[in-house]
């Protein structure tokens, strides 16, 4: 019986770990203790920090793993890639998982493929970051050079934004580094594509609504597939092409984040990831959208069983989610919620409320609750979403009263 090791034990690997022993294959699990539901679906776990590599690496040699896998978890990216090296195994290559995980040496490669690249910069002092801001001369993000989950990314507006989070957002970043970019303003789109061989063939493309709220960097909503106009979406495709070929992604999944210059209409990459679209995206969204089962590739991709790129199909239906905050408070009420979730469209959830919960800041994407839903064209998408939020009466008492979820 082959071995296959798989790294992480939470929501978004439990269809890795299901797929392979579906497949007959002896799953190893590497995650820390916790409550952590694929722990109990692995024939064996090793309770280690599944991201420090040369740990995956020891225990990939101790067992004579015949693959090592992983998707959606950030995270694992490089520690996957370092110990699947070692082994000799199929992976990305640990040079090219830093390149996907490290912000400004993304965008620097971007800029010598020539592509456009926005204007941006790595800082490591409050003082490279207030010199960069004033050449820039107008509103810029920082972000970690190496974080996920949008954590620690914030809008600088002015030089005092960045004295009272510059040290904020340098504490999420593993190697101290923080990046700047120029702040615009457009449209956002995403493109999730398989690669094998080098070459790049995209799977499904969105449209991405992000909440109004300030340094809240997270999608309200994602729906596929774009409704973008035709020479856009033509665009965003080859756009796409050009930077996972150009990054190096030889074997994979990749998840890519744009966004359309309101004044020049330049296509500019945010963000590529050489894995599955996180929040189920890659694991339920993709599947509805083009009948390809990524867990199984994956896993075939990490045996070292594809040659090829896989048939799939494009656009089977209208889908995506739709996600709420909730307002800082104590729970009151789930009002709607059990009745928003038997909707016979509403395909899947995570929601994480409870009654008399205490909830907390929302700063982070994975505070989210967040319904993934199934219509046959955009316009029913959107009733769908419409019913949903009128259903959901969820309250939270607050010091300012009684205040119900967050839409936008």
């Amino acid at each position: 019986m082959k071995k296959i090791l798989i790294l992480g034990a939470g929501n978004h690997q439990v269809h890795i770990i299901k797929q392979a022993k579906e497949m007959s294959l002896y799953t190893i699990v590497v995650s820390p203790d916790g409550d952590y539901p694929g722990l109990k679906l692995a024939d064996k776990v090793y309770y280690v920090d599944a991201t420090d590599g040369k740990k995956v690496y020891e225990i990939a040699q101790a067992e004579s793993v015949d693959g090592i896998v992983t998707d959606q978890g950030e995270m694992f990216v490089r520690s996957q890639a370092y110990a699947a090296e070692k082994m000799g195994l199929q992976g990305i290559g640990y040079e090219r998982a830093l390149l996907f995980t490290d912000k400004n040496a993304q965008k620097e490669k971007c800029e010598m493929l020539g592509l456009p690249t926005i204007e941006h910069g790595l800082v490591k002092t409050l003082q490279e970051a207030k010199d960069l801001f004033r050449k820039i001369n107008g509103n810029a993000i920082i972000k970690p050079t190496d974080s996920s989950g949008s954590r620690g990314v914030t809008k600088i507006v002015e030089e005092r934004d960045l004295e009272d989070n510059f040290e904020t957002t340098k504490a999420f970043s593993r190697d101290g580094n923080v990046i700047m970019e120029r702040f615009i303003n457009g449209p956002e789109y995403e493109v999730d594509s398989v690669v094998v061989n080098g070459e790049c063939k995209y799977l499904m493309h969105a449209d991405l609504t992000e909440f109004q709220i300030p340094n809240v960097f997270a999608c309200s909503t994602i729906l596929f597939p774009s409704m973008a106009d035709s020479k856009v979406i033509e665009q965003l495709i080859d756009t796409n092409k050009k930077t996972i070929e150009g990054l190096g992604l030889e074997n994979g999944l990749a998840h890519a984040e744009y966004i359309m210059d309101d004044a020049t209409g330049n296509i500019y990459l945010m963000e590529a990831a050489a894995r599955g679209g996180g929040l189920f995206l890659s694991s339920h969204i993709a599947e509805m959208q083009t009948g390809l089962n990524t867990a199984e590739f994956l896993i075939n991709l990490a045996l070292g069983n594809i040659k090829e790129l896989p048939e799939f199909q494009r656009e089977l239906c209208h889908c995506g989610y739709v996600s709420f905050y909730l307002p800082v408070g104590e729970v009151v009420s789930l009002e709607g919620l059990d009745e928003a979730l038997m909707l016979p469209y509403v395909t899947k959830n995570l929601i994480h409320v409870k009654n008399e919960m205490k909830t907390t800041k929302y700063t982070d994407k994975r505070l989210r609750n967040v319904l993934f839903l199934r219509a046959q064209s955009r316009e029913e998408l959107m009733s769908h979403i419409e019913e949903i939020r009128k259903t959901i009466k969820i309250k939270v008492k607050t010091p300012d009263g009684i205040k119900g979820p967050i839409w936008n």
